[in-house]
């Protein structure tokens, strides 16, 4: 039955339609990613088609075709491989085939699995078949790349396109397989599997048999063991290490994966996934709808997500990928991850400690204020004694309106993304779909996330940003938002401070970088 078919509703209802009014069509195409339906759909139609008792749209299961379907032994239905049958001859084959009436059946139904492997000679020789098909032949191709059919094919076949599966329909299909098991799974066991198999449901059963040889009780530490993860525990302590700036902590914990056989380059495939959860904990006001993990790992990813600041979070994932990508090209893997983790913890180092003298000297600043109010005077009258520290702010709203009421598109900012992206493709992404514009010495960016802001506010990476500005247009610029929320967030504890100087009376420095 079409019911079988999990999370492919736009597919399945279509076609049990056309079933049920009688509107066959003489060729369908069903294109996807691996393990989501293709194959078990053609199967489905084929049987539907050729049904002598449909229901709804649907096979019955228990007349002799679809009996004989599903044992083999009726000899109209032809699943072909085309990977190891991509030549001319064996199309050609297939066409003298196909003019034969079905000798028990309706229709003759061929299925071509991974059709985007026939060859060009091939795809000509099946193309006059599609042009003039007999009235008694269905064909039904099915590829994971569809970019790779001639334009001649697809536009003689009904495309249907399957979608990744959603995690939480994968969860409750292998609840419901677990079930007529006589098996017991845990949800968040369940979850783990879906993510594991990134949307295909045919990876997710095949995990889940893995694991129901083992045992009865499905969880999710099973899970792991029998996919080769490392524990989740292991992932937070780490990311903990790496809050610490506790190298010697983390070589550890690698030490004790790498002597359990865990493999480098997965760890790293999975802290990329950890940090990407934090990455979205940060910018998305509610990522549990994207985020496959239970409510507990969500919690304690949500409090490391607070201790880290959202460039140095992108910064990991682009050194992570790096990593991976090095362990993939043969270098030794363990080395690999172990010199990534030690340069983590250094980058979050300096990151904390840039934070923190900042933070210090204003607080240090404010101190000195209250302690001698004098200080303010003295700061503003342009007199030779010692001034109050001055603390960096955005521009005002009439400058910003100036630079905005000035700003003229920029004609080449795409040609300063590419060009970052060779820096790094994780940077070169927080300003995917940004604009910008120029006004004076300035080159203002809009961006429908504020993903790119909060790395405008990182100095080195705002440098790097201007230093491909220059390349491309020859000439140097300050970096800048072109529009600002209205509010202010609370808990930036800079921004408290600054809010605190202009209470006491303290200049603010003004010199319209906005930042």
């Amino acid at each position: 039955m079409f019911a079988d078919v999990i999370g492919q509703p736009q597919v399945t209802e279509t076609l049990k339609n056309e079933l049920m009014s009688d509107r066959i069509a003489h060729a369908y195409l069903f294109t996807g990613s691996r393990g989501t339906g293709k194959t078990t759909c053609s199967k489905i139609l084929a049987k539907a088609v050729n049904c002598l008792s449909p229901v709804n749209g649907d096979p019955c299961g228990e007349c002799e075709i679809c009996k004989g379907i599903d044992d083999g032994s009726i000899m109209d239905v032809v699943e072909i491989d085309a990977a190891s049958n991509n030549g001319v001859d064996d199309i050609r084959t297939l066409r003298e085939e196909a003019d034969f009436t079905p000798a028990n059946s309706k229709y003759r139904v061929y299925i071509i699995d991974e059709v985007h492997m026939l060859s060009i000679g091939a795809f000509n020789a099946l193309l006059k078949t599609l042009e003039e098909p007999p009235p008694h032949v269905i064909f039904i191709l099915a590829t994971t790349e569809v970019h790779k059919l001639p334009a001649t094919i697809m536009s003689r076949c009904q495309r249907f396109d399957f979608h990744r599966i959603p995690p939480q329909d994968i969860a409750d299909r292998l609840d419901f397989v677990c079930r007529q098991e006589n098996c017991e799974i845990d949800r968040s066991a369940a979850l783990l599997i879906a993510g594991i198999a990134d949307g295909a449901m045919r990876d997710s059963l095949s995990l889940l048999d893995q694991a129901m040889g083992q045992s009865s009780h499905i969880t999710e530490e099973l899970v792991r063991k029998t996919a080769g993860l490392a524990d989740k525990s292991r992932l937070l302590s780490m990311t903990d290490c790496i809050l610490r700036h506790d190298a010697a902590g983390s070589i550890d914990i690698i030490d004790v994966l790498h002597r359990g056989s865990k493999d480098m380059a997965r760890l790293c495939e999975e802290l990329v996934e950890h940090f990407r959860a934090m990455m979205l904990l940060k910018t998305m006001k509610q990522p549990a709808s994207v985020l496959v993990m239970s409510e507990d790992d969500l919690n304690k990813t949500a409090e490391q997500a607070e201790k880290l600041q959202l460039p140095f979070i992108i910064g990991a994932i682009d050194a992570l990928q790096t990593a991976h990508d090095r362990m993939l090209r043969g270098v030794n893997r363990r080395i690999e991850m172990e010199m990534t983790a030690v340069k983590l913890c250094s980058d979050s180092k300096k990151a904390a400690s840039s934070l923190e003298d900042r933070v210090a000297a204003l607080e240090k600043a404010l101190s000195l204020i209250k302690t001698d109010p004098t200080m303010i005077t003295k700061a503003t009258s342009g007199s030779s004694s010692p001034k109050a520290p001055v603390a960096a702010a955005r521009p005002s709203a009439e400058k910003m309106k100036e630079l905005r009421d000035n700003a003229v598109p920029m004609t080449n900012w795409q040609e300063v993304l590419d060009d970052i992206k060779k820096y790094s493709k994780a940077i070169a992404m927080g300003f995917e779909g940004s604009k910008a514009y120029i006004s004076g010495k300035y080159v203002l960016v809009d961006s429908p996330n504020d993903i790119c802001f909060e790395l405008l506010k990182n100095s080195s990476q705002r440098e790097k940003i201007r230093e491909s500005i220059k390349l491309i247009t020859g000439k140097e610029y300050s970096m800048g938002r072109y529009s600002y929320p209205e509010e202010e967030t609370n808990d930036d504890a800079l921004s408290k401070l600054i809010s605190d100087f202009k209470k006491a009376g303290v200049p603010v420095n003004n010199d319209d970088e906005p930042q």
